[in-house]
């Protein structure tokens, strides 16, 4: 269950980036345009929601020292 959430955030991941890639690239509405931003914003918290899952997966034990 867990695995397939991750294989499907990394699909939209990827599918954004690719978006954020062309919109970018080509310059053609610029990085300020409401529309990168707002694919920009997906990609974050898609991010954000596979490192969460990560972490609970796999969580790193720090020592202090």
């Amino acid at each position: 269950m867990i695995l397939k959430r991750v294989l499907e955030l990394s699909k939209m991941i990827d599918g954004q980036r690719q978006d954020m890639y062309m919109y970018v690239l080509t310059r053609v509405k610029g990085t300020a345009h409401p529309e990168v931003i707002k694919i920009s914003q997906h990609l974050n918290e898609d991010i954000l929601r596979m490192q969460n899952i990560i972490e609970e997966i796999n969580p790193r034990h720090q020592t202090l020292i």
